[in-house]
């Protein structure tokens, strides 16, 4: 449990620096513009639906490993 817990610290690190540069600020921009801001509805397309959903579901991952863990 410990190592897992050790893992999913480094990988949360990994993403800070990652996104901590302003190139990486920009390409988290340019991605909540994408992906974040707009609906993932789309009317009598539920494959489109789902892939729009699935898109914005991989940057909520990104915002939450970048969110400030109080435990960190």
């Amino acid at each position: 449990m410990a190592e897992r817990e050790d893992e999913l610290k480094q990988l949360k690190q990994d993403y800070r620096i990652t996104f901590a540069s302003k190139e990486g600020e920009r390409v988290l921009a340019d991605l909540q513009s994408a992906y974040y801001h707009r609906g993932s509805f789309v009317k009598g397309d539920p494959h489109e639906t789902s892939h729009r959903e699935g898109q914005r579901s991989v940057l909520i991952r990104i915002i939450n490993l970048l969110k400030e863990d109080k435990n960190d």
